[in-house]
């Protein structure tokens, strides 16, 4: 058996709801405001990972934010067919003018940040620190029992993994994208044979990577959630959520009650 690492992440949030998914097979009911979020996390994550193209395409920096909207009403044809199974028969129609609204403001931040960094650093070390060297890298590992697929890696005296990240930002990093950046980077160790002492999160809304350091405290509590998660793939259930707000968005939430 093998844990998935973003499955880290979300018994970070609710181990309960993973029980109600993987052992009994529910479905979750997804709100209107959870399908907002799965699409417009599909849009700026597809807008990140182009802006490599964007600064290659620029040949001024006045350019940055055209070709940014351009880009971005690219990815708004596109997003049905690359999402198709996430999205399945979700009307993507009805969520586009509010995801436009949203990321039309954002994108001031993003072009002004890609701006600054080419006025200090030129357009090929931009281009250089942007592009990644495996997007959506798939892993797999015996050893750990883990796998996953890691939105960005780059690679310079080591790997770093990157997880882009599209919603709500706080003061510094959320313990489960801690746990999930960490397990990414005990893929690549196991698979590469070395050592790596960070990863990031990438805040798309913020235009901000942050680090997170792979102590061995963090990497004890990867090996100690991965084992708490399959204990309850075998069966465990664990108690309902004690955090009132995490039940009411949560799609599994009637079929939670019941069991």
């Amino acid at each position: 058996m093998k844990v998935r690492a973003s499955t880290l992440k979300e018994y970070d949030f609710c181990p309960r709801a993973i029980y109600l998914r993987d052992v009994l097979e529910v479905k979750p009911r997804a709100s209107p405001e959870q399908t907002r979020g799965l699409l417009g996390h599909a849009v700026r994550k597809e807008l990140a990972l182009r802006q490599p193209k964007i600064i290659k395409d620029a040949e001024k920096a006045e350019q940055i934010k055209p070709l940014l909207i351009e880009e971005f009403d690219s990815i708004l044809e596109d997003v049905p067919f690359i999402y198709r199974e996430k999205l399945g028969d979700k009307d993507y129609e009805d969520y586009m003018e509010v995801i436009r609204s949203e990321i039309d403001r954002e994108i001031d931040a993003v072009s002004d940040k890609l701006r600054y960094m080419l006025s200090e650093l030129g357009r090929e070390k931009v281009i250089e620190q942007l592009t990644p060297w495996k997007v959506e890298y798939s892993l797999r590992s015996d050893n750990l029992k883990l796998s996953g697929r890691i939105d960005k890696i780059m690679k310079e005296k080591t790997f770093i993994p990157i997880e882009i990240k599209t919603g709500a930002v706080g003061d510094g990093i959320w313990e489960g994208d801690r746990l999930q950046v960490c397990a990414y980077a005990m893929l690549l160790e196991d698979k590469f044979d070395c050592f790596i002492p960070y990863g990031f999160v990438e805040y798309t809304r913020v235009g901000e990577q942050r680090p997170v350091l792979n102590t061995e405290q963090l990497r004890r509590r990867v090996i100690d959630t991965r084992d708490s998660i399959i204990r309850i793939i075998e069966g465990e259930l664990p108690e309902i959520s004690k955090t009132e707000k995490k039940c009411r968005v949560c799609g599994y939430r009637e079929e939670c009650y019941k069991i």
